[in-house]
């Protein structure tokens, strides 16, 4: 950043000394005037240089992140595919089962204790276990944001349990 700070610094006095020589050029006319010009045309183009290399590193860093994922997917991904195909398939103890995997090996993750909660109201129509996931999820959730998260989408499948 400091490195860019001077380049723009550089920028500004090449601007200026454009201008200057630019108009200094005009006043002086056709002959000698020219000369000016053209040294003060030169002036923009070194500008342009000196402002080439961070403007094309920061382009670069911005289309390289359109491609290249970042530090979100440089851990491993939990694999949804095993409980939603057990759910898929009404195994409804073995995708309570995958999901508690899920859960303890994702603890940042909140959907894999929303979906046994589902199961248990939806399926067994039972709150009370619900409620027991939900009380557990509480504590094995890392992260502050993430128990929020977690807190008000469970309040809305708990209560959801009120109208099964």
């Amino acid at each position: 950043m400091p490195g860019l700070l001077a380049r723009v610094g550089g920028l500004l006095v090449c601007a200026a000394l454009w201008w200057w020589l630019s108009a200094k050029g005009q006043t002086e006319g056709i002959p000698g005037g020219m000369l000016l010009i053209v040294a003060g045309h030169g002036l923009l183009i070194v500008a342009a240089i000196m402002l080439a290399k961070p403007l094309a590193g920061w382009f670069g860093d911005l289309c390289a992140n359109l491609f290249m994922p970042g530090e979100r997917h440089s851990r491993p991904q939990p694999m949804y595919s095993i409980p939603e195909g057990r759910l898929a398939a009404e195994d409804y103890a073995g995708a309570l089962e995958a999901y508690a995997e899920l859960a303890a090996a994702h603890p940042s993750e909140i959907a894999p204790h929303l979906r046994m909660m589902e199961i248990w109201i939806r399926v067994y129509r039972d709150p009370e276990a619900a409620r027991t996931i939900h009380a557990n999820a509480l504590q094995s959730i890392r992260g502050k944001k993430n128990k929020q998260n977690f807190d008000a989408a469970a309040r809305v499948i708990l209560g959801e349990a009120g109208r099964v």
